[in-house]
């Protein structure tokens, strides 16, 4: 599941999941739109709030 997906599936908005990983906005919106793919350890962090559904697999297309 793609982090947009996950976005719009859990009815998040980019500036509340921004605040809560404390993250910068426009970053977290470049990656909700795939123009961007998080550094390690944010890519933790998102692994970790969205449970697992959102995985790096995800940001590189990469289907299992």
């Amino acid at each position: 599941m793609t982090f947009n997906e996950w976005l719009k599936k859990e009815k998040i908005s980019v500036d509340f999941i921004s605040k809560k990983l404390d993250f910068n906005a426009a970053t977290c919106a470049k990656w909700k739109y795939g123009q961007a793919i998080p550094r390690k350890p944010d890519m933790l962090k998102i692994v970790e709030a969205t449970k697992g559904k959102v995985t790096p697999n995800d940001f590189y297309g990469i289907n299992q």
